[in-house]
């Protein structure tokens, strides 16, 4: 053979070497852990990523919208390994054949909040509380309902039961959802935002002013669920383990949401 071509080949069998090391040296599909989640979700897996990654080996790959936007994703046929999407609107997907059969797992649920700039004093313990602090505000910001996020959906029923639509709408701000607490804060000390608690929880320079009034309450539980077009994946019944661990739950009360209990280990 001549030389030329003896160190084509060598070359090229070089190459194909570093090829394959760099390729199985890189996690792949199978050791990722994808997931569409609603925004509520967020501030939970920021918190709990690591430990998860550490203790199981998989990596967490999340994408967070609205529910109603976590909907139209599996619906048309996104795939994941793992949904997080509503105790509402979950049995519909299961009936649409988007959701494994069984394969649910209540994760915890939050209520719907008031928040503020760090250090205002804001009363809304009370119905006529909540309205004089709407009429106060020089800026509102919710979730647009027409994203179909949840708290956005319940905070515009209940502007309108309170009956302030009209006397409010020049002041209100639609943000996008999972935002809602940074919009308020960026618009300053005389605005107010209302969405789920979750959302609010260890955000810097945010306070929460309070719950809505119990009359006027709003509570989501999430749940976790396989869609039917992902493969059978240990990491995905990995994670639903986890979301129900003792590590976990201690992250969903910190973040002022009620969990289901616990299936006692992370393993």
């Amino acid at each position: 053979m001549p030389p030329r071509i003896r160190r084509t080949l060598a070359m090229t069998a070089r190459a194909a070497c570093v090829t394959f090391v760099t390729f199985s040296s890189t996690p792949g599909h199978a050791a990722e852990v994808h997931v569409l989640s609603a925004a509520a979700m967020q501030s939970v897996f920021k918190d709990i990523r690591d430990e998860f990654q550490r203790t199981t080996g998989y990596r967490l790959v999340p994408h967070y919208g609205t529910i109603g936007a976590v909907n139209e994703w599996i619906i048309g046929g996104e795939e994941a390994d793992v949904i997080i999407s509503s105790s509402q609107s979950m049995p519909s997907l299961v009936y649409q054949g988007k959701v494994q059969a069984g394969s649910q797992t209540a994760i915890c649920q939050t209520s719907i909040g008031v928040v503020v700039a760090a250090g205002i004093e804001l009363n809304v313990h009370s119905v006529e509380e909540l309205k004089r602090a709407l009429l106060a505000a020089k800026a509102i910001v919710y979730a647009d309902p027409a994203r179909g996020g949840a708290a956005g959906i319940h905070v515009a029923k209940v502007i309108e039961q309170l009956g302030l639509t009209e006397q409010i709408r020049p002041k209100l701000r639609l943000a996008a959802g999972g935002d809602i607490t940074e919009v308020t804060l960026s618009l300053g000390p005389t605005a107010l935002g209302i969405t789920q608690i979750s959302e609010i929880a260890d955000k810097p320079q945010a306070q929460l002013a309070g719950p809505l009034p119990e009359e006027l309450q709003n509570y989501t539980v999430f749940v976790a669920g396989v869609p039917a077009n992902a493969p059978q994946s240990k990491g995905a019944t990995a994670l639903l383990k986890f979301l129900r661990s003792p590590k976990a739950i201690a992250v969903i009360r910190g973040k002022g949401m009620e969990d289901f209990g616990s299936d006692g280990g992370s393993e």
